[in-house]
């Protein structure tokens, strides 16, 4: 569980480390500081795009062989990173970078899959959940910290050691746990088949859209941190870490709750009272950037605005997992796919947020409120739309093993 969780933090967690060094990398790279925002585009596309493809590589080819080589391009793509003099190098090293690392966060959920099934799937998959969730919350605290201390440079050198760091645990902890007779011939028309399937399956793209739409709820304040701590709280670099305490909390909160349910209550049930969550705090965001703009309220201060990050933190982490373990149940012998295709939208709805949405509404606290209640309003009448749809109102409260 520990390794599965390490693994697939990589990604989101090399996303974010750069934020604190976004001032002054710009100046040593020459560099607009809005221009550095593209490196996590370049990166979240990248990441979008292996995510399509190494989960059907790991249905045909196996989960280790295929994690194996993409955490090996990973370092190197790290390595590179650490030399880049101009932004364009850089851009296109953190495209390798996040094309590697899809296959840690899409791998790791076919995994759990192939080992578990029921309330033990969803208990370990929200423990993952956490780690993975928990990546980009603490990622720019570290970098933070190697700012205070080194070269910016030094935070990929970081990520470089990390990363070397679970590619030999992977190398001499995972084993094979897609055997060679449930693997499925690879092939253009078979992976384009698997595909069409997933994406022809209302019920299924319906769950891949309403997780989406969740996590970008969040992501969104993830993305806009330089704007929120640098120009909304008038924090420092080395107190980034005061935005990202209430995610990290929510996250944790979310998490360890969905542990607790697992088995008890049911996933149509555990997804009502996550938006539940969610809502409250969309609210209270909501009311304190009209306090704001009114001028009710004199001035922002990062505990107030950071606690309603932490309610929704909550409920996104908390229906994570449930909605993960309904779209894998649809595709038991296409799990790789179906992480794929769920990752793949979710990561490019993040890089929507961060290129489109994101300099736009964190010009103010009420812009980031209502970006943030578009987007999970949009999750929320999708998951009704589902409900309705799929598991009817009768649906039992409590879940099975099944």
């Amino acid at each position: 569980m520990l390794l599965l969780g390490a693994m697939s933090m990589i990604g989101p967690f090399a996303i974010d480390t750069l934020f604190p060094a976004f001032p002054v990398a710009s100046l040593e790279l020459r560099a607009p500081l809005v221009d550095m925002q593209l490196t996590i585009s370049a990166y979240l596309f990248a990441f979008a795009l292996g995510s399509l493809i190494h989960g059907p590589l790991s249905d045909s080819f196996g989960r280790r062989p295929i994690l194996l080589i993409c955490m090996s391009g990973f370092v190197l793509a790290s390595l590179a990173c650490c030399f880049a003099t101009q932004l364009h190098t850089l851009l296109a090293c953190r495209a390798a970078q996040g094309f590697c690392a899809a296959a840690g966060t899409v791998i790791s959920r076919a995994l759990v899959r192939d080992r578990c099934d029921g309330p033990r799937a969803q208990l370990i998959t929200s423990r993952i959940t956490l780690v993975f969730l928990f990546g980009p919350a603490i990622a720019p605290v570290i970098g933070g910290l190697i700012l205070t201390v080194a070269h910016w440079r030094m935070i990929f050198g970081f990520i470089l050691v990390y990363s070397l760091v679970v590619a030999a645990a992977l190398f001499w902890r995972l084993a094979e746990s897609h055997p060679p007779s449930a693997r499925i011939r690879f092939s253009a028309p078979a992976l384009i088949d698997s595909y069409q399937r997933i994406v022809g399956n209302r019920k299924a793209m319906l769950l891949i859209v309403i997780a989406a739409f969740n996590f970008s709820g969040l992501f969104i304040m993830i993305a806009s941190a330089p704007a929120i701590c640098f120009e909304l709280w008038k924090l420092t670099a080395q107190e980034m870490w005061k935005l990202f305490l209430f995610p990290m909390a929510g996250i944790l909160l979310g998490s360890q709750l969905s542990g607790r349910i697992a088995g008890q209550w049911s996933h149509r049930y555990t997804v009502n009272v996550a938006y539940a969550l969610m809502m409250l705090g969309i609210a209270v965001h909501l009311g304190y950037g009209v306090g704001l703009q009114q001028g009710w309220l004199a001035r922002a201060e990062w505990w107030a605005g950071g606690f309603p990050i932490l309610i929704y933190g909550a409920g996104s982490s908390l229906a994570y997992p449930s909605l993960t373990m309904l779209l894998m149940d649809f595709y038991p012998d296409r799990r790789g796919a179906a992480a794929s295709v769920q990752t793949f939208f979710s990561l490019t709805s993040n890089g929507l947020v961060a290129a489109i949405i994101s300099p736009w509404a964190a010009q103010s606290t009420l812009g980031l409120a209502l970006a943030q209640g578009a987007l999970a309003g949009s999750g929320l009448l999708c998951w009704w739309i589902y409900r309705r749809s799929v598991l009817g109102a009768g649906a039992p409260v409590v879940q099975t093993s099944s």
